[in-house]
């Protein structure tokens, strides 16, 4: 009796289990059905304008929202000096980004289960279009790559009233291959879709609903089976080996919807810096852009670009049209140069003549003509132009760049005079022709230079002559030309070896660097740092640009120069048409009542600026008392944030019709940048 009972117990149970489980697979989902096999990708259209996605987030989280490397985060200077800074705080009083934070994580926690354990943990995307001048008008769509649990909330949208969706405000419509959802305070509907392990939620309807087709027909004319996203994307993943975080934009189109200004760099601005970047490059000329960015370690860049051609000035068409230079050339014939610590090395493939010519353009109108005048007066060029042109056919398309801290003995009895400006030594490094001629011209040159020192402002101590010739080791010959107007070292520097032209302002730097051109020295190069070795090894193999950067020893010298900075800058902020009308009018008030401004006699005004002259004088000293403190923190502050990163190196290799960028920055998250 009893076997017979656990027998009928036995069968009963096999029959809920089989009935219980096509019910399941009927009205929920088949528990035993297969993976979307492809890469989500594949289920976005082309021609979207932007798309984003990441793998592998579980490991990138410790718990939604705090980050696996918080911990370590919290520890660098850069993170305290964020936290304790009035841009944080501004940011925090505008946006409420912590408690926004702190209820998501009540939410998650309330829930007791990890968002990335239900969806996206796996994978992620987002993709979609821009709209309108805002993102937040830009139709999108996630998909992500969902658990048992994600698949079980989608399938309770068809039972609405089972889930109390409609209880919560919450209106569900079914369509075809997707529900909509709307109400409950969502500022739009939202459409939801599930092929297999992957739910797509998204603004778009249209996303959504593609979504279907492109896995009906095996992903043809997807994104993700596109020229663009296996070519740019998906071969910088596979050389990486990393799960990075892909990207495409359509900046073009982001530019036009989202209202962006084209001028950017501004060739026009008053930063000399931005002013000839801007003349380089300009964001108007770059029609889409894809890539990956990593994290192992500090941030991977590895950018394609496509440009259009027409929207380029004549410079940049030349400049692009530069074959770029090998690394192995640029480390052979610059970094071997270059001590090991080295704030920045750059090479530029650009002909010399027109980067000069841009450069030139770029000044202020007085500049330029006094440029001009000056070299009409040596009688030996009508203008600018011509002696550009010449130095063009003295040097060839290369330009390099060396900058290191200016810790070089100082001899008070030798040394140049000069003001106390904290200032880095550099050294531009061009490549000469070779010939005798050429050598013979430039030395021609320096001697021009010579002979009208007054005219070039040269000057040597107490009013003499200001230009020096020296003896070096090697059979080297450096020129030195004193000038007042050179911050921190009063000298410029020239000196040349077969095949390079060295123009600094240390002449200490010069004989340096003149030094290190000899291969068979024994002495510590950048070229045999290991960090330096590792970041050209994955850099492009051949650039127009090559830019390697040191931030933590750039930024000692550049936190000596904040308090001028900021000084500087305080100054400039002053308003004196308005400060000057405050205290006219509080004088003419006390003073000259009736009288008013505008409306004085030629004594009486004479008499008002008597007067207010030293009331501005003290008042520029209590604006500086009041505001240099707060801008000299936060030129700190930005230091302390630059300071995350050890090590960085850019690489662009440059066409006319496309760019292809790399940056690796190397950022330890360490307490070494305290």
């Amino acid at each position: 009796m009893t076997r017979r009972f656990l027998r009928y117990i036995f069968f009963a149970l096999l029959v809920l289990l089989f009935a219980g489980y096509f019910a399941f697979a009927t009205f929920v989902f088949s528990p035993t059905e297969s993976d979307y096999e492809a890469d989500v990708s594949t289920l976005v259209p082309r021609g979207v304008d932007f798309f984003a996605a990441k793998s592998n987030l579980a490991e990138d989280f410790e718990r939604v929202p705090r980050l696996a490397v918080q911990a370590e985060l919290e520890r660098t200077a850069s993170w305290r000096a964020w936290l304790e800074s009035p841009e944080r705080a501004e940011l925090e009083a505008r946006h409420q980004i912590e408690a926004q934070l702190d209820e998501l994580k009540a939410q998650i926690d309330a829930l007791g289960v990890d968002p990335l354990d239900v969806f996206g943990g796996e994978e992620l995307a987002i993709a979609g279009y821009f709209m309108g001048p805002t993102l937040e008008q830009a139709d999108w769509a996630v998909y992500g790559r969902a658990s048992w649990m994600g698949k079980l909330a989608v399938a309770a949208l068809d039972h609405p009233g089972l889930a109390g969706l409609d209880q919560r405000g919450l209106a569900v419509t079914a369509e075809e291959g997707y529900m909509s959802l709307s109400g409950a305070g969502l500022p739009r509907p939202l459409h939801v879709a599930r092929l297999q392990d992957v739910v797509i939620l998204g603004t778009s309807r249209e996303l959504v609903a593609k979504a279907s087709e492109l896995r009906a027909r095996g992903g043809q004319e997807s994104f993700g089976m596109s020229a663009t996203y296996n070519d740019e994307i998906v071969q910088a993943r596979r050389t990486s080996g990393r799960h990075d975080l892909e990207l495409y934009i359509d900046w073009r189109t982001a530019i036009e919807k989202l209202q962006l200004s084209p001028r950017r760099p501004d060739p026009g601005s008053d930063m000399p810096l931005e002013s000839i970047l801007g003349r380089m490059f300009q964001l108007a000329s770059v029609r889409t852009m894809a890539g990956t960015i990593g994290f192992d370690q500090g941030v991977v860049v590895d950018l394609h670009g496509e440009l259009s051609s027409e929207t380029m000035t004549p410079f940049q068409k030349t400049l692009y049209r530069q074959r770029g230079r090998e690394s192995k050339v640029i480390v052979d014939e610059l970094a071997r140069l270059a001590r090991p610590d080295t704030q920045v090395l750059a090479h530029l493939e650009v002909e010399l003549g027109e980067f000069l010519t841009e450069l030139y353009s770029s000044l202020e109108p007085a500049a330029r003509q006094l440029i001009d005048e000056t070299l009409r007066s040596t009688g030996q060029y009508n203008g600018t132009a011509a002696a550009i042109k010449e130095l063009n056919t003295l040097f060839k398309g290369r330009i390099g760049l060396i900058m290191r801290p200016n810790d070089f003995p100082v001899n008070a009895e030798k040394d140049p005079p000069h003001n106390d400006v904290p200032v880095p030594a550099f050294a531009l490094v061009l490549w000469t022709e070779g010939s005798e001629r050429a050598h013979k011209r430039i030395l021609e040159l320096q001697k021009l230079v010579n002979d009208n020192q007054g005219r070039f402002g040269l000057q040597g101590r107490n009013g003499g002559r200001g230009v020096f010739i020296n003896n070096l080791s090697g059979g080297f010959e450096a020129w030195e030309f004193w000038s007042p107007f050179i911050d921190g070292t009063g000298h410029i520097a020239v000196a040349r070896n077969a095949e390079l032209y060295f123009l600094s302002n240390s002449f200490q730097l010069v004989s340096d660097l003149l030094n290190r051109s000899n291969p068979l020295l024994d002495i510590e190069r950048l070229s045999d740092r290991p960090e330096f070795n590792q970041l050209v090894s994955e850099a492009l193999p051949a650039s127009n640009l090559f830019l390697w950067l040191n931030p933590r020893t750039l930024s000692k010298t550049l936190r000596a120069f904040a308090e001028r900075s900021a000084l500087d800058e305080a100054k400039a902020r002053i308003d004196w048409d308005l400060e000057r009308a405050r205290e006219e009018d509080r004088v003419l008030r006390e003073q000259f009542p009736g009288k008013r401004r505008h409306q004085l006699d030629s004594e009486t005004q004479r008499q008002l600026n008597e007067i207010v002259g030293p009331l501005l004088a003290v008042r520029e000293r209590e604006l500086l008392r009041e505001r240099v403190p707060a801008l000299k923190a936060s030129y700190d502050r930005q230091l302390t944030y630059l300071e995350v990163c050890s090590v960085a190196l850019l690489t662009v290799a440059l066409d006319p019709k496309s760019f292809d960028l790399t940056l690796t920055a190397v950022t330890p998250l360490d307490p070494a940048s305290d």
